[in-house]
């Protein structure tokens, strides 16, 4: 129970206070609008923000007209003239509103996740699931606590099938190897006869060699991703140097100026700016 309740708290983090990593592009001539902000660096911009459809709206707006009628109808005419700053308000006063729908969307991702997990144990470990599926009508509370332990003990194997299957066929392989390893020393520790304890031990040897080299293998995998994530890391610095430069040109900083001073004079901002 502990262990959902953590998961849950993760989720909701993650949902409604998540920031958006994205990075703002730009073109020949027009630097990206990040100068203004701040605190250089990564948007702040919310991940609810991107929930932003008319329905999703419509739903926020709705609460907070039940609630505060006046306060509604003046979102409603800030969203007509500036619908960033629209999107920050809705924020602040439909903060009942978007914590629902967080709860709602964890709620239908967990639901989603359940799902996929469960076919994949069919898949893998079709004994494992069927037992499970015995259970759901036998005995509901211990199903919940039969899954809550396959999760547990095939949820990262499940992942990293999804997400890299080289690894993922390491882990199935390596889980195997742990149990046959687990049974060779419960085997060894009773035998009283020295031949067969030789003969237990040398079998160990092999199961523990094989476990080495798929550990190093994941090292490496691990290792991979990192070079994959530095690729990425070492073009955002490229492209942050590149801004700097173009923002240190004099004509592109005379027109950054103007076209701030623009926005902030005739209510033309396209983005949030403070």
């Amino acid at each position: 129970m502990k262990r959902r309740q953590t998961a849950l708290l993760v989720g909701l983090m993650l949902l409604a206070g998540g920031v958006s990593l994205a990075l703002a592009g730009s073109s020949p001539g027009q630097t990206t609008d990040d100068i203004w902000e701040d605190s250089p660096g990564p948007s702040r911009r919310p991940r609810w923000h991107r929930w932003f459809d008319d329905e999703t709206i419509e739903r926020i707006m709705k609460g907070i007209r039940q609630r505060d009628p006046e306060k509604a109808r003046e979102l409603a005419e800030l969203r007509k003239k500036d619908f960033e700053q629209f999107k920050s308000e809705l924020g602040r006063h439909g903060r009942k509103e978007i914590e629902q729908i967080s709860r709602e969307r964890f709620e239908a991702w967990r639901q989603r996740r359940q799902t996929q997990f469960i076919a994949w144990l069919k898949t893998n470990y079709p004994d494992k699931e069927a037992e499970l599926t015995k259970l759901k009508e036998k005995d509901p509370q211990l199903y919940v606590k039969s899954y809550e332990h396959l999760e547990g003990k095939y949820g990262l194997i499940f992942d990293a099938d999804n997400n890299n299957p080289e690894l993922g066929a390491l882990l199935k392989e390596d889980l195997l190897l742990k149990d046959r390893r687990n049974e060779l020393i419960r085997r060894f520790r009773h035998e009283r006869s020295g031949a067969k304890r030789q003969a237990l031990g040398s079998d160990l040897q092999e199961v523990v060699a094989r476990r080495y080299d798929l550990i190093v293998r994941r090292k490496e995998i691990a290792y991979e991703e990192l070079q994959r994530k530095l690729g990425d890391l070492q073009r955002q610095i490229e492209k942050s140097k590149n801004d700097i430069v173009e923002w240190q040109d004099a004509d592109t900083r005379l027109e950054n100026i103007r076209r701030r001073v623009e926005a902030l004079t005739e209510g033309k901002m396209r983005f949030k700016w403070d």
